[in-house]
């Protein structure tokens, strides 16, 4: 049960550049204190929504984004002014301007405002507007690609169109922010029909620009993930998957080096400028548009599929979309944090609120958006690490497939008393259900013909180990910063962008660490002689080792934190962590120099977990300490105590999950009697223990409902029949 691969990402940590979590903006804006200054400007520019002139409508929808960036308690003034209500009714207004600033002004509240101001912009209606205003970008997009000859940006006739193409972005990013909101949210948009606008922008990349497209990028790739609705409309969509293909194999640099050299000359003369060159960063957007579309590809066509044979896109993988992710993952963390701190330090004090014509970012000072610059960079190297999970998750469900299958055929040989049979039965004593259980011959029977995981990842595994150095790298990436977390208390973080940023891209290493791990073990061959001698040089363990534990420490060391609110990465970082030091252990536990603490650190870990998993990986990890050839009496019997006392303290509260991980981690290490430690399990009573806790167990597993959870109940079956099987095999040594 530890074996968690990670395929698909929790939308709620998925860290966006214009949406700073209220909890990182610290105590007194968290708790809905807003800005006096704010507060005044605020109706005036309410009443201008509805003015009868088309130009206060536009100027109050641009300055509600301006009053609300990043600002959580203004926006929430703003909210319960019906803000949200007001600007949908302005996506049906007679003049194009004020649809497309008051499309912008949803934009950023969605993306500013997370999933509660997304489900009130569906509650009012805002899913009704989309397909009429798509279906007039279609036109006009339609229209311009049309047209004959070079686009030219100075064309008069491109020009009358262009806030169109700004509504174009404005409502992908729309999509793209409710598909994540919510299930009910993602099946409106489903419903919309946009893979064909999506790929259209795509298509016309050129002439819609980086804003537009890269929205479109950015839209496929959220909606492609678990979502099989969506998948096999873009599959069928004629030429999208071949148009996704052209961007993903398009050379970014020269689309960057225009960017850049336009960048240069709208400067002013007289702005300061900051040397951007410390950062040491990846830079582009047309970079992050080739990753997100990488990305949405590999999620929509499976490896060694049809359509994947057809298009090719696991040699694509292998031949451009590896090397793009492989050139981003050696970002010195350490130095962006000492360059972010010296721009904070740089930047003005309480710079002035513009609420006049001009509210265009040029009223920023450079240092913001140096580190504006730096946040947006790293999130590109969160997406490549995203993509690098995709590739290193090569085991595929069969060990699922077999428990379903397992647990149908249990359904159909039970009759519909079966459960009222089991309900007499309850009475039955712990040596009764032992002398009904299996014998322990026809368990080992049952173990043998256990199907192994199939091993298929997205590029050859000793070329990630070895010729990437992976591990090393990832483990590089994880490392926690000063600036990784909010701080443990109600102040804010020195930036709070940056913090928010960095805690996603050290959950996203550690997924892409967890995956290679796990796949990595799945391709060894069982026994630790045949493994050592397969990964000795290729995987760093016990580099692995301590530094996972550096940061378990870490988290550790401010235990009061976990339970805070705002300080929920620190616990997923942690579980993440946990999945990683589990995948170390598996591949060749005796190679590593174990300290007691770190034992220790794992047994106590796990009363600050809140996930079943996390817990079952902690479990698996013990027994693979407690099991390995040169393991200490001690240490043995330091982990089977704690093993079997979990088991059989009246107020254990252990989920079925966690209860069958536990009772399976016994069995494997007292499975040998042979072994040097096994007096351990005879001296310390740990038979008796386990003979009286049968009823409780079987009981337990009853308790799980098949329909619904068929797969943990035909694990647990399976567990109740191993402990009994295991008792009977274990008194019969006695003998």
């Amino acid at each position: 049960m530890g074996k968690s691969q990670v395929k698909k990402k929790t939308q709620g940590w998925r860290h966006n550049p214009l949406r700073v979590p209220d909890a990182h903006l610290g105590g007194g804006k968290a708790e809905g204190k807003a800005d006096p200054a704010k507060e005044q400007q605020m109706l005036p520019v309410l009443k201008k929504l509805r003015s009868p002139e088309y130009a206060d409508r536009t100027w109050a929808c641009a300055a509600i984004c301006n009053l609300i960036q990043n600002d959580a308690a203004t926006r929430r003034m703003f909210q319960s002014k019906n803000v949200v209500g007001e600007l949908i009714d302005r996506l049906s207004d007679s003049v194009d301007e004020v649809v497309v600033e008051a499309s912008g002004a949803l934009r950023n509240l969605a993306i500013d405002g997370g999933y509660e101001l997304c489900g009130e912009m569906a509650n009012k209606g805002l899913m009704s507007h989309l397909p009429v205003l798509i279906s007039k970008i279609q036109n006009t997009l339609d229209a311009i690609l049309s047209t004959s000859g070079p686009k030219d940006l100075n064309d008069q006739d491109y020009q009358t169109r262009k806030h169109l193409l700004a509504l174009t972005e404005n409502i992908i990013s729309l999509l793209w922010s409710m598909a994540e909101a919510s299930p009910k949210a993602l099946q409106a948009v489903n419903a919309v029909g946009s893979e064909a606008l999506l790929v259209k922008v795509l298509q016309g990349r050129e002439v819609m620009g980086l804003g537009a497209s890269l929205a479109a990028a950015q839209a496929l790739y959220a909606l492609s993930q678990d979502n099989r609705p969506f998948q096999k409309s873009l599959v069928t969509l004629p030429s999208a998957l071949e148009t996704l293909i052209a961007v993903i194999k398009e050379d970014h640099a020269p689309i960057e080096n225009s960017q850049h050299t336009q960048s240069k000359k709208g400067k002013g003369k007289d702005k300061q400028i900051v040397d951007d060159s410390q950062d040491d960063l990846p830079e582009g957007r047309a970079l992050l548009r080739r990753l997100l579309v990488a990305g949405a590809l590999r999620n929509t066509v499976l490896a060694g599929s049809r359509t994947d044979e057809r298009l090719g896109v696991t040699p694509l993988t292998s031949e451009t979309i590896l090397p793009l992710v492989n050139d981003l993952l050696d970002v010195n963390l350490g130095n962006v944090c000492t360059r972010v701190t010296q721009l904070v330090q740089q930047l003005p004090k309480d710079p002035p609120v513009t609420l006049g014509k001009d509210l265009k970012t040029d009223h920023r000072p450079p240092q913001e958006v140096a580190l504006e610059r730096i946040e947006r960079n790293l999130s590109t190297v969160i997406v490549a690490l995203e993509v690098l999970t995709n590739i290193c998750a090569g085991l595929e469900d069969e060990e699922e497939e077999h428990f379903i299958n397992s647990a149908e055929a249990i359904a159909e040989g039970e009759d519909a008393g079966s459960d009222e049979d089991a309900e007499m039965e309850d009475l039955i004593g712990d040596e009764d259900l032992i002398e009904m259980g299996r014998d322990p011959s026809s368990v080992i029977e049952q173990d043998n013909i256990r199907p192994a995981a199939s091993v298929n990842p997205g590029a050859t595994l000793s070329h990630l180990l070895t010729g990437l150095q992976l591990p090393s790298r990832l483990l590089s990436l994880s490392q926690l910063t000063p600036l990784s977390f909010p701080p443990a208390n109600d102040q804010p973080s020195v930036h709070p962008p940056t913090t928010s940023v960095l805690s996603v891209l050290h959950l996203r290493a550690l997924e892409a660490l967890n995956n290679l791990l796990l796949t990595t073990v799945a391709s060894l061959p069982s026994g630790e002689a045949g493994v050592a001698s397969q990964i000795k040089g290729a995987i760093p363990l016990q580099g692995l080792w301590t530094a996972t534990f550096g940061i378990i420490e870490t988290i550790g060391s401010e235990p009061d934190a976990l339970t805070l609110k705002g300080q929920e990465m620190r616990l997923e970082v942690l579980e993440m962590t946990l999945g990683c030091v589990w995948g170390v252990s598996k591949i060749a536990p005796a190679e590593l120099d174990i300290q007691q603490s770190q034992v220790q650190a794992l047994m106590d870990v796990t009363r600050v977990l809140k996930s079943d998993v996390a817990k079952s990986r902690v479990i698996e990890t013990l027994a693979s300490l407690a099991s390995r050839s040169n393991v200490s009496n001690d240490e043995n019997k330091a982990i089977g105590t704690w093993l079997v006392q979990s088991l059989t303290a009246s107020d254990s509260g252990v989920s079925v999950e966690v209860l069958i991980t536990a009772l399976n981690a016994i069995i494997d290490i007292y499975a040998d009697e042979t072994r040097a430690y096994d007096r351990v399990f005879v001296e310390s009573g740990f038979l008796q223990a386990l003979s009286e806790i049968v009823a409780r167990v079987r009981g337990e597993v009853k308790k799980v409902d098949k329909r619904k959870s068929r797969q943990l109940r035909t694990q647990g079956e399976e567990a109740y029949e191993n402990l009994t099987a295991f008792i009977k095999y274990r008194r019969a040594l006695r003998k």
